[in-house]
């Protein structure tokens, strides 16, 4: 159960009790936000955009997703480190077992009344109201856990963690999804360069967590997080395998699932399709 909530309001002019700390950057309208504190999180919003009952819905995922997130990373969380893209980190996390989980402070959460994206950075996560119900909480909670690293591992990475802890989007996993992609010629190669560059679309975000998932259930956590926190496209240092040959492998074991009786499969693709 969450601890009691301290309701702090931060208003111009006001007697109020000052806030627990200094706003977040993303904060843009102070006078109009309030800031409710629990042990694990600072949640600060802006222009009273939630109702209690949502954001009580808010602080109740974030608190489930940060036990499930810090107990599933364990040594590899890397709090608020966010670097430019692709710059490896100076040690690869310890193996399980070898080092105790770093600590996790607490969290600032931001959410704006407007918008057009979600994102986490070294000051903690922004959200937006209209994105709440597809569990992006639990996206950037991922990403300010475990730190940045580049497309499309950091964002499979995401999409993997919050479908093994809240279940699939739409009711169709990852994988599933994937397949979709491929039936309907819709495959992506997933280039970090392009990826960058152009953005990713929903159906990059689909494939990268079904590829990032492929790739810790058949090879394990420990070499996924050293290619995580290393230089960008370190596959053949990692695995032994060219990013060519895994990726090909990846579409292969897409290509195996048996799909001929999956409703989600078929709902999914028609809905591709516009059917």
């Amino acid at each position: 159960m969450l601890a009691p909530l301290l309701l702090i309001v931060v208003t111009a002019g006001c007697a109020a009790a000052p806030p627990p700390r200094k706003a977040p950057p993303s904060v843009t309208e102070p006078a109009t936000t309030e800031a409710f504190t629990t042990p694990r999180f600072t949640l600060w919003v802006e222009g009273g955009c939630l109702s209690r009952e949502r954001r009580e819905a808010l602080l109740a995922e974030l608190d489930r997703a940060h036990d499930f997130l810090t107990g599933w990373l364990g040594p590899a969380m890397s709090p608020g480190d966010f670097r430019p893209r692709g710059a490896p980190r100076a040690a690869c996390p310890p193996p399980p077992g070898l080092a105790p989980p770093p600590a996790v402070p607490p969290i600032d959460v931001v959410v704006l009344p407007k918008g057009d994206r979600c994102h986490a950075d070294a000051h903690g996560i922004t959200l937006v109201p209209g994105h709440l119900d597809r569990r992006d909480a639990t996206h950037e909670l991922v990403h300010f856990l475990v730190g940045s690293s580049w497309h499309p591992i950091d964002e499979g990475l995401a999409v993997y963690l919050t479908e093994r802890l809240w279940g699939p989007d739409r009711g169709v996993p990852a994988k599933v999804r994937a397949r979709v992609f491929l039936d309907l010629s819709l495959d992506t190669d997933l280039d970090p360069d392009a990826l960058a560059r152009d953005g990713m679309s929903r159906r990059d975000y689909d494939v990268a967590g079904a590829f990032t998932g492929w790739l810790i259930e058949s090879f394990g956590k420990e070499r996924f997080f050293e290619l995580y926190a290393g230089p960008q496209r370190n596959y053949h240092g990692v695995y032994g395998m060219s990013e060519k040959e895994l990726l090909f492998r990846f579409w292969q074991h897409v290509r195996s699932l048996d799909v001929r009786r999956d409703g989600g499969y078929h709902a999914f693709k028609s809905w591709l399709q516009g059917a």
